[in-house]
């Protein structure tokens, strides 16, 4: 008889050889599916951490009481090697926030300011540049400088890969606009939010964290009925706020499920589980925080019987540039460890909507695609699979150091409505959230991260530096290699 969690190396010669699908692998996954399909843990989870906890703002109390959390749990479920990464980060509290028409009606509006937005009274024409794209911008030309910009926040354009927050209020401010309006295109009176970016990157003061223009944002309603009233005459806008950045601390809490030590080879995967202060973040991201929570419960009970360790990572400041994955990513960079990182999964997305329209997508790497097809048909469970770069979550670093990344999500969490649908506003609440919703993302994050741990064919080539600007490069985003928003809000 072996001792509890090794494992014998005719067993372990099986759990490696080919795809994984083998007796010794099938038998840990049916295990694990029995514990996921049985229990409603995960539920039980978001609630302690929406409604019990809140926000989980980055640097807040809400970020610090919800990483005490995520650390207590682990060890109730039994594990050994858990810690936390610690990083400086600049935080941010909102005040005042008055938006208004002054032309021309005078109407004022509910608004709230966006994330590092600082103290701001202005007044000034407001110039809609419509989906706030670059052809939007060109199409108003001079007319932004000087003046306040409307723009949608997101968009649903036809065979368009719609602009991202930060690129829309980048443009704002590289055209002289003194202030920058999202308006959210989802009705309900649902004010959006989103961080915005430092003016000095890496500078050592509050000032320099702050961002450049004032940024808010607007209910679809609000907009609506400031676009009418353009027919009337010439827009102006009246802004004034006041918030408060401050330094803080913010967390990333790890957790190992050790291999059988046959390689030093681990997979990391991650979900952010901070969000925006005027919500619960139910749905971005604390499903995924608890599908992660999940597969730490019904895996560890496995450590050391898979060739590579799986680490879970629970991110902090994913919404404030990706601040907890660059801090993480980094530390593979130091001389003294003793792995290798060969994939990471982001679970940004994993556990919402209702199950059963789960899909992966892989970053810029079509063997990597064609690999998690394949997968998807051993599986006898059809999910989709795409090959897409976004610079918005946390696979990005990872991808950036050249690290093979996927995300997994589920498609039907915002089926009817644009962008994120619910995220970013009041309304991103837990009884979005479905039990089945995150019972299958659990069972089929479950199932790929078994695989990923166990198949020696898993496409684990790290590219360099040259390769990854190729890739980004073709798809117009080489940019992001020395611009990313996130990391102008890094604190060095």
């Amino acid at each position: 008889m072996r001792p509890a969690g090794t494992i014998a190396t005719n067993e372990r010669d099986t759990l490696r050889k080919g795809s994984g699908m083998t007796a010794a692998l099938r038998d840990i996954e049916r295990q694990v599916l029995g514990e996921i399909w049985s229990s409603d843990q995960p539920y039980r989870n978001l609630v302690q951490l929406c409604d019990g906890i809140g926000h989980r703002f980055g640097g807040s109390a809400s970020e610090h009481a919800a990483a005490e959390f995520l650390q207590r749990t682990l060890r109730a479920y039994g594990a050994e090697r858990v810690w936390i990464e610690e990083f400086p980060v600049y935080s941010w509290e909102r005040g005042e926030c008055f938006f208004a028409l002054s032309a021309p009606v005078e109407r004022s509006f509910a608004a709230l300011g966006l994330p590092y937005s600082g103290i701001a009274d202005l007044e000034g024409a407001i110039v809609d540049v419509g989906a706030g794209e670059a052809e939007d911008f060109a199409r108003v030309g001079q007319r932004v400088q000087g003046a306040i910009v409307l723009t949608d926040a997101e968009t649903d354009l036809p065979a368009v890969e719609g602009s991202h927050r930060a690129d829309k209020y980048r443009r704002a401010v590289e055209a002289g606009a003194i202030a920058c309006v999202f308006v959210n295109r989802n009705p309900g009176l649902l004010r959006v939010t989103g961080a915005l970016y430092a003016r000095r990157p890496g500078g050592a003061t509050v000032l320099d964290h702050t961002a450049p223009i004032p940024g808010l944002g607007l209910s679809y309603e609000a907009g609506e009925m400031i676009r009418r009233a353009a027919s009337l005459g010439e827009l102006r806008g009246r802004i004034r706020m006041h918030n408060r950045l401050f330094r803080s601390q913010a967390y990333n809490v790890v957790c190992d499920i050790e291999g059988d030590g046959s390689t030093r080879e681990c997979i990391v995967a991650g979900a952010h589980y901070d969000g925006h202060d005027i919500a619960q973040g139910a749905t971005d991201n604390g499903a995924g925080t608890v599908v992660a929570l999940e597969l730490a419960r019904t895996l560890l009970p496995h450590a050391g019987r898979l060739p590579r360790t799986i680490r879970l990572v629970w991110f902090a400041c994913e919404e404030l540039g990706l601040l907890g994955s660059w801090h993480h990513c980094d530390q593979y960079e130091r001389a003294d460890r003793n792995e290798t990182l060969v994939f990471m999964l982001n679970l940004d997305g994993a556990g919402r909507g209702q199950g059963g329209h789960e899909q992966v997508t892989v970053t810029g790497d079509p063997a990597l695609a064609a690999y998690f097809l394949q997968m998807a048909e051993e599986l006898a469970y059809p999910f989709a699979v795409r090959d897409r770069i976004s610079p918005h979550s946390d696979h990005f670093p990872f991808f950036l150091a050249g690290y093979p990344t996927a995300t997994l999500q589920s498609r039907d969490a915002t089926q009817g409505m644009i962008g994120r649908g619910w995220g970013h506003t009041e309304a991103d609440t837990v009884d979005k959230v479905t039990r089945r919703g995150l019972q299958m993302g659990a069972a089929l994050a479950a199932r790929l991260l078994l695989r990923l741990a166990a198949d020696e064919r898993l496409p684990t080539v790290r590219r360099n530096p040259d390769q990854v600007e190729r890739v980004l490069d073709a798809v117009g985003l080489a940019h992001t290699l020395t611009h990313h928003w996130g990391r102008a809000n890094r604190v060095v």
